[in-house]
This record gives C-alpha cells, structure tokens and sequence, in this order.
C-alpha cells in the first residue's frame, strides 16, 4: 500500500481573464452605482470564479444589452428583449441573423408590428370587444401594435390570466386575436397590471430577467428552495469540469453552474445525465437493489443498514461482514491486501470468457448491477452522513458538558468529521458513474487500474472515518478522528486530482 507521504496535493487558486464580449461585465461602476459589492461564491466556488449574487443585480447587464441592440437596429425596447431572448440574449448572434433577412426574423419573433406599427384608430366612437363582445367608447379599448384591440378589462384578465397560469412561458403569450403571433410584450404588461396588479406585474418583471438568466451559459439560478440568488462564471474557463462548483451563502448549498445537480466530480455532467436516464429506465433492477434489508451471509437473518459505515456485524450470529460485497470482513483487511478490493468489477469471476449473445448480455447487467450497488450504498450513507451532521451539534454539546475545562473548539473536530464524510460519501458516489463509463481498452487498462487504486484507498479511509465518528462519545478518542479526518481530505483530493490529470493528457 502506498504511504500517506506519497500523496501531493495542491490547492491554489487560479485567475480568470474575462476575453469574451458575451461574457458579464460585473463591475460596479456605470449603470448600478449603488449595487452591493459581488462577493466570490466560498470554498469551490471561490477556487472556480463564480459568483454568487442576488438577481436585481443582473439588471445593470439586461438593460445595457437591450441598449445595445436598440441603438444599433433604431427599434423599440419591447422588440429587442423579444429578438434577444430568441437568441439566447447573445447580441452578436442575433445581428448575424437580423442583416441576413430583417423582415423575416422580426416576424418570425412577432415583433414585425412593434417594429412597423399599423395606423392607429381614433378613440372617438364605439366599437366591439372581439373577446367580450360588448360594445365600448374608444377611449376604452387598448390595441396592440398589430392593430388589434379589445377592452380595457379583458386585456387586464388576459395579461392577469397569462401570468399566474403560464408561468415563465407568459414573456412569449401573443396577442390574443386568433391567428396573430405578435408578442404581447413589457408594454401591453405594464398598461394591464402595474395600476391594479402591482405584483403580477412585479412577477412578469422576474420572468424577463429568468429568461435572461437561463438562456446564458454562464449564468444559473440557485437550485435552493424558494432561493433567489443568481451563480455566474467571470469567464469561459470556470466552466471548466473542475471549475464549475459554485456554493450559495444564503441557503448553503453547492451545486453544478453547468447542470444544476450536486457536486458530482469526478463524473462528468453528460455521464452523470446518461447515468441517471439508465438508471430510470434499469427501474425493475433498481427496485431490486434499493430493497432496505439484506440477509446476513451466515446465518440469513434479515438485517436493514441504520447507519453510513459498511462493517456490519450481525446481532444474532455476531458475524462480520461487507455490506456492499457481502464478503467476509476479514478478508478487507491489511493482512490479505483487499482493502475494498470489492469496488472492482470481474466480468468473468477469475474463469473462461463466454462470447454468446445471452452471456454478453448478462455481463453488461451484472456490470451495471456492480456499479449502480456501490453507487446507490454510497448515496445511502450520505443521506445518513447529513442526518447525522445535523445531531453533531447536539452531541457536540454533550461532549463539551462531559469535560470541565472542554471549550467548544475542542469539540469541533466532531462537525469537522461529518462534513468530510459528506463530501466523501458523495465524491465515492459518482467515482462509480466515472468508472462506468471508463472505457476499458487496453490503452486504458493501467488508467482503470490506478484510478480503482485511488478509489480503494479513499474507501478504506472513508469507511474508519464512519466507525470512528459513530462511536459513542465515551468511546470516541479526538486524536483518532482529527487525523483521520486530515486523511480522508487528502485522499479525496488525490481521487480528484489524479482524473483531472488523466482528463487533461487524454486532452493532449
């Protein structure tokens, strides 16, 4: 086994130029003097150039791209956010295509009569509502740039109307006439709802700047619940798959700028994508797996998994085994070199290789079964690993109460202990999606073997970290789980570190 000292890491920082014109400005100055400082997103996000900041703060950006484009095509405000969010709020895509056939895309964005206004009837005289059909003076009834009109009181129910029920999707409603695909714009919005609905119109308001948001690659709304904050990536290279963790301060939680999932190094996003989709089309084999107890490999009593570490030793016949093997426990041990030789996959079990079609396919099951067990037994014992971060406090507390002279930074190490075996449970977790996908060629073969190296060690670590920091407080020993603690950090960087390094030469 290779010793602790082998293992190097580094953990500097790196700058991030901003070179590209659709990249953000953020800088404080011109339109938004008074927007609070931005603040780099902690941890990860720090180390990736991500921001996190709170979504009034992207509008300086908005307004300034909106000006932009209204200035270069001499058209109406309203036609430019239309033609922007066709195109991805990107500037210079939208004037490549505008110069090629002007006409044809301001109507296939349905502004083309915001940008060339029919003639206005007077508002002298009486005329029909087409929605209500009552007849109504001129003065109240309201027309779009298409010339289409209707009553003061049915443009405020269908502006109302398409708000609360179309959600997101009301910024592309059109005008209500039949047939017509004019967009119903700010303009129609704020006349219908900014005197007797303020806030749908404060509504509308957010879904324009969402769209702004979401249409970007470097921009993504907070996945917390009912969180507002905004992560944006200052350049191109922070979307890097090693750069790309952003961390919100406000609802404390990290998540993929590319994907919006988790944390999920070192899988890749396109892996982990097609790794979920076959995990929902695989249901009836991941109704096997998920099953909640297992049976005891000696004596076949049935036993569930109430806490993260996998050493289970059985109440009835004191039995020790692996939960995710279901090997002897012995045989994990120093003295026969297997560590967690189980995280390893043997298609043929040490015999013969049979070429038949049913033997084929029974391999690449038995093969997603190997990964998607461990997967899922990982997934499980960070579900446990936050319950129980969550009454470390509480335990911090007794064992500060246990000593006379303990202060609470002397019990820290216990909170320290259960964020790492987060963080470990969770990058064990998707090393399995990764070695999944790792195809094994022979050019590949020593990769494959040096990165289940790494994935064995950081197992073994993370596994005596669990035991240890699941004993009882009277039994718990702070050395142990301070230097254990330090370990599993240095190994889970390893782990990540050496798939950055392997990444980057197959790169070159």
């Amino acid at each position: 086994m290779a010793s602790e000292d082998e293992y190097e890491y580094s953990d500097e920082g790196s700058d991030y130029p901003v070179s590209d014109d659709e990249e953000m400005d953020w800088s404080n100055s011109g339109e938004n003097p008074n927007a609070a400082p931005m603040v780099l997103a902690s941890s990860a996000g720090a180390k990736s150039g991500i921001r996190m900041m709170p979504a009034e703060d992207l509008m300086p950006e908005m307004k300034r791209r909106l000006k932009d484009v209204t200035e270069v095509l001499d058209i109406p405000t309203a036609a430019a956010a239309a033609l922007l969010r066709e195109h991805k709020w990107s500037k210079e895509g939208l004037l490549e295509v505008y110069y090629n056939d002007p006409e044809k895309l301001l109507k296939k964005c349905g502004v083309y009569f915001r940008c060339n206004p029919r003639p206005v009837r007077p508002t002298k005289g009486v005329r029909t509502c087409e929605i209500c059909l009552d007849d109504h003076q001129g003065s109240n009834m309201r027309a779009m740039p298409c010339s289409h009109e209707f009553c003061c009181q049915c443009w405020n129910d269908f502006c109302a109307n398409a708000v609360k029920e179309e959600g997101p999707s009301c910024v592309r409603a059109t005008c209500p006439q039949a047939g017509c695909s004019e967009v119903v714009t700010e303009e129609e919005m704020r006349a219908s709802l900014e005197k007797d609905s303020p806030q749908l119109y404060t509504r509308f308001c957010s879904f324009q700047l969402r769209s702004f948001v979401e249409s970007s690659n470097f921009t993504r709304w907070c996945p917390g619940k009912g969180c507002e904050q905004i992560a944006s990536a200052v350049s191109a290279s922070a979307m890097e798959q090693d750069d790309n963790v952003a961390h919100c301060e406000a609802c404390q939680l990290s998540f993929c700028l590319v994907c919006g999932e988790e944390p999920h190094a070192p899988s890749g996003c396109k892996e982990l994508a097609r790794w979920n989709e076959k995990c929902r089309n695989e249901s009836e084999t991941a109704n096997w797996i998920l099953a909640n107890t297992k049976s005891c490999p000696k004596c076949v009593s049935r036993i569930e998994k109430n806490q993260g570490c996998n050493h289970m030793t059985c109440q009835r016949c004191k039995g020790e085994f692996c939960w995710i093997c279901m090997g002897d426990w012995n045989d994990h041990g120093a003295n026969t070199g297997g560590y967690y030789k189980c995280n390893k996959y043997d298609p043929n079990n040490g015999g013969p290789e049979d070429m038949s079609d049913a033997a084929k396919a029974k391999r690449e099951l038995d093969r997603y079964l190997h990964y998607y067990k461990r997967f899922h037994a990982h997934a499980e014992a960070q579900k446990f690993a936050k319950k129980q971060l969550k009454e470390t406090e509480a335990r911090m507390v007794l064992l500060q109460e246990s000593s006379d002279d303990a202060r609470w930074s002397d019990v820290e190490f216990l909170k320290t202990a259960n964020e790492q075996l987060v963080e470990c449970r969770r990058v064990l977790k998707y090393t399995y999606v990764y070695a999944y996908y790792l195809t094994a060629t022979d050019k590949q073969a020593m990769r494959k073997e040096r990165f289940e190296h790494h994935q064995e060690m950081l197992e073994r670590f993370t596994e005596n970290l669990s035991e240890l920091s699941e004993k009882p407080l009277a039994e718990m020993d702070r050395t142990d789980v301070v230097n254990q603690t330090r370990v599993v950090d240095r190994f889970m960087k390893n782990i990540l570190k050496y798939v950055d390094l392997e990444e980057g030469m197959d790169d070159v």
